[in-house]
């Protein structure tokens, strides 16, 4: 699977979010933190345990947070505060034990206590000289300054309960702007709590829940309260193919203050990204030699396109406002690399310089979840690409920063999805990237195998990838050696066919990079592999790897199921016999057609040849958990079909 690439520093501010244990806010007064327990919205002998909760590692018994904005007109201070008590039922939940508060240069945390209370009552603080300061993403992004407090709860065992707050300090215009409720165990309190300058309008929506927050509005000149709290939150069921986890769970999302429409996001980002456009002396000499000799602008943008997505690496970058803003294009040439929104500024820049209109734009990813549109906030977004009006009908879309994508093409994460031209004339105009057809998404295999009379085989094949599953195999092939090449494809073929010997491959489509990838190779078998007593037992779903109605067993579903995209797998199989040998099969020709998809099947066959026929299209669209048991039905009559086994044996001698 390619890369994820990340625009905005989303800094602490979304990571808290991704980490569920994240928390905390006391009662006690700090002098009594290590000698008695004193909660306002909790009775600690009616804390309910294993018994109301039997399938759960843990209980969040409480959760609060609390942002509180310091200044007048433009935010100077924020300070937040977290308090979280949490009851651990067994070795499942001992993963809430360890804590994780990400921050950055721009905030401080202060005032964290923690403490483990034992089912009698003993409490154990955590020492100070056990919390550890270490960089946050030490492996994805290379240069960063985000860092996190580390620590985890001492004296923890099954029925104790933990307890921490802490406060963080953000300077500037950092604005917390989102609340889970949800988590995978039961929470039975969660409250945020954000205080206000009253004459600021506050734009939010719920999800996944219905509430209102209770509103305490004051004159102009004071702060107003908002509260958001949900009670008795059941725990979130993760499941196979569900979309993402951010659209389906209880959740707050606020739009960050003075934000208004998406024109705002536009000119913000417009403000920070387009004094980095301009070109040097570097990328003039590179633009110049690349498309002098070229009249075409599409093909001079493609040109350009392969030179930035083959020659600048992507390392992920996130220092200071570098977080949020783009590098220049000139320097990003000159250090031959950057991040997703260094390469875009890069690719727009060079697009400029040879008379080509381009503009970067910013995106929510597949697995960042779809943005709400309604609610304008550049924290929607994970992801910049570039898009270029001009080019073809309806203009072409570039992300370079995934090294297997071919020129005119986006990767699957990329497809389908609500997007933001930063453009200085644009008026914040939302635009939907292009989704590819299931037809365009194809896997071909060809299979001509001709057997022996001993029941050894040879088998010349190739199997073709198109569309985002040829961009996906590229990522994970292009760059590697020849053996490790070999050992994929071994593996490919060992799954398909029982003890499948390689002699002899090729690669098409890695390198120069195609629209299509393809692969030739030729393997045997051994005398009677795959044999079934005296028989020879092909089984085309086998060879084909359908294996997507394992994957739905379960007999209900609470969420919708989601395909990272539609796709056709065909199977064109060529079975050659020595005369001495004969078939038996009960595979025809026929079809299934239903709303998520089609099958056909074709089958002609003589004394001596069998040809058969698979080609399989799923839809992509989402299923509902009311469609489920349908699609179930709809796989399974795939299986059946396409497990119609072909049986060869040798003639009885008369």
């Amino acid at each position: 699977m390619a890369q994820i690439h990340k625009i905005f520093r989303l800094k602490w501010l979304i990571l808290i979010i991704t980490f569920p244990q994240l928390i905390f806010i006391s009662c006690a007064h700090y002098g009594d933190w290590g000698k008695r327990i004193s909660w306002k919205d909790i009775e600690f002998t009616e804390i309910p345990g294993v018994g109301e909760f039997p399938e759960a590692g843990a209980i969040i018994l409480s959760d609060k947070g609390k942002m509180e904005i310091i200044g007048g007109d433009k935010i100077k201070l924020s300070i937040f505060e977290r308090h979280r008590i949490i009851k651990i039922l067994n070795s499942r939940g001992y993963q809430y034990a360890n804590i994780v508060i990400p921050y950055d240069s721009e905030s401080k945390v202060k005032q964290i206590q923690a403490r483990t209370i034992s089912a009698d009552g003993e409490i154990t603080v955590l020492d100070h000289k056990n919390i550890y300061d270490v960089s946050l993403y030490p492996n994805f992004i290379f240069y960063s300054d985000q860092r996190a407090k580390l620590f985890t709860m001492p004296a923890v065992e099954n029925g104790s309960i933990i307890e921490y707050r802490y406060e963080i300090d953000i300077s500037g215009l950092t604005f917390w702007h989102s609340w889970e409720f949800q988590e995978e165990v039961p929470t039975l309190l969660s409250r945020f709590t954000l205080v206000a300058p009253s004459e600021w309008e506050v734009k939010y929506q719920v999800y996944g829940i219905e509430m209102k927050p209770t509103i305490k509005k004051v004159p102009s000149g004071f702060k107003s309260t908002y509260i958001w709290e949900a009670r008795d939150i059941p725990a979130f069921k993760s499941e196979f193919g569900m979309p993402p986890k951010k659209e389906l769970t209880a959740r707050l999302a606020l739009a960050p203050i003075g934000i208004k429409t998406w024109q705002d996001i536009v000119q913000w980002y417009y403000k920070l990204s387009n004094p980095r456009l301009k070109a040097g002396k570097k990328i003039k000499e590179l633009v110049h030699s690349l498309t002098d000799s070229v009249e075409s602008k599409e093909e001079k943008l493609r040109l350009i396109y392969e030179c930035v997505r083959d020659q600048i690496r992507y390392i992920a970058v996130s220092i200071g406002i570098g977080g949020y803003q783009p590098h220049p294009a000139e320097e990003v040439l000159l250090n031959k690399y950057g991040d997703c929104k260094d390469i875009a500024t890069l690719l727009c820049s060079m697009a400029h310089e040879a008379g080509v209109d381009a503009n970067e734009a910013l995106i929510s990813t597949h697995q960042n979840g779809r943005p709400d549109t309604s609610l304008p906030s550049f924290f929607h977004f994970n992801h910049v690409i570039a898009y270029c009006p001009s080019i073809g009908d309806s203009g072409v879309w570039m992300d370079a920063s995934d090294k297997g994508c071919p020129y005119g093409e986006l990767p699957w994460y990329d497809q389908g999805l609500p997007i933001l031209i930063v453009d200085e004339k644009s008026k914040g105009k939302i635009l939907t990237t292009p989704q590819i057809s299931p037809e365009s998404n194809r896997t071909n295999v060809d299979w001509r195998v001709k057997f022996t009379s001993n029941a050894s085989a040879i088998i010349q094949g190739e199997t073709v990838f198109c569309g985002p599953t040829a961009i996906e195999l590229r990522n994970e092939l292009y760059r590697s050696k020849p053996i490790k090449r070999k050992e994929w494809l071994e593996l490919y073929l060992a799954n398909r066919f029982p003890f499948a010997a390689l002699d002899s491959f090729q690669f098409s489509g890695l390198n120069p990079l195609n629209d299509s990838l393809s692969v030739h190779y030729i393997f045997h078998t051994k005398s009677h592999a795959g044999t079934k007593g005296k028989e020879v037992v092909f089984n085309p779903g086998e060879i084909l790897g359908f294996d997507l109605p394992n994957y739905f067993r379960s007999p209900s579903r609470s969420h919708p199921i989601q395909f990272r995209y539609g796709f056709t797998e065909k199977l064109n199989l060529e079975i050659n016999l020595p005369d001495d040998w004969e078939w038996e099969t009960s595979a025809s020709s026929d079809s299934i057609t239903s709303e998520f998809g089609q099958a056909r099947f074709s089958f002609k066959g003589d004394c001596n040849k069998i040809i058969l026929g698979v080609e399989f299209t799923l839809n992509g669209k989402q299923i509902t958990p009311e469609q489920y048991t349908h699609f179930q039905n709809f796989l399974d009559s795939i299986k059946d079909k396409i497990s119609r086994a072909i049986i060869l044996e040798k003639k009885l001698k008369l």
